[in-house]
């Protein structure tokens, strides 16, 4: 979510922070001057006082203020104020380490839904960061953010595909191999190949979300021509097949299948 200028897209963000913490928002009334100081724009004095409620015995297992912490470090990272973003180089990271945090205590699941949005947006803006890192041939910091998105949803295979192609540029052939395996199991589970299973974790019944999508269908492609180009035909193949009952018809990946499949 980009920030705007005009005092409507200003009223819009703060709908739209108030809808997707609304529920949280009721049912922990204490958080409420957290939710304000975030429609606000004080994203500082959210990390202030949301890290008091993560170090007090009472409240530090509580999903609540790590969603704040993670949403004010995005906020943070999406600012166009310089001594903000100075003073905060790390805030993309911090946003991911605070979210998977918040997801992994919110055991019950009362509390992921109403921010998928943000969780969504804090997804692209991952890719973005993590795609700049692989063209800057900055691998274990693409690693990095990449395993961060496999926190974010353990059911996404474009995060295992991406880091697995991280991991192949980085030589770590065996960890890029088990990535591979892991996504193709996900993409599998998706189309009915593979069945589901009480003993398997790696099942996705859920659609792809915008990002997974596209971050998929780009990833399989780069990956499978990278292989092919390297002389690894038979893993290319297997990477596409995975991915045909999903992307079959889409133009650039039915190219690439083309090519190397025929």
């Amino acid at each position: 979510m980009s920030g705007h200028q005009s005092a409507f897209g200003i009223f819009s963000c703060a709908c739209f922070l108030f809808l997707s913490l609304g529920t949280m928002q009721a049912q922990d009334p204490k958080y409420s001057v957290m939710l304000e100081d975030l429609v606000d724009g004080k994203y500082e004095r959210v990390l202030f006082r949301a890290i008091k409620f993560t170090e007090q015995e009472k409240t530090k297992k509580h999903p609540e203020p790590y969603a704040y912490m993670a949403q004010a470090y995005l906020k943070i990272h999406q600012s166009d104020d310089p001594g903000l973003k100075e003073s905060y180089p790390k805030a993309l990271k911090e946003s991911l380490k605070y979210c998977t945090k918040f997801i992994k205590k919110d055991k019950e699941l009362e509390y992921v839904p109403d921010l998928l949005d943000f969780i969504e947006d804090l997804r692209a803006e991952t890719i973005a960061a993590a795609d700049t890192e692989m063209d800057a041939e900055k691998y274990t910091r693409a690693k990095s953010l990449y395993a961060y998105m496999s926190k974010l949803d353990p059911t996404d295979p474009s995060a295992y595909v991406m880091l697995g192609l991280a991991n192949y540029y980085a030589r770590a052939t065996r960890d890029a191999e088990e990535n591979w395996s892991t996504a193709s199991q996900l993409m599998g589970s998706m189309t009915g190949r593979i069945a589901a299973s009480e003993e398997s974790e790696l099942y996705r019944d859920e659609p792809l979300t915008e990002s997974m999508d596209a971050l998929l269908k780009t990833g399989l492609i780069r990956a499978a021509e990278q292989l092919d180009a390297d002389g690894l035909r038979t893993k290319a193949v297997e990477l596409l097949e995975a991915g045909l009952p999903i992307f079959e018809g889409d133009r650039s990946f039915m190219v690439t299948y083309g090519q190397i499949v025929g």
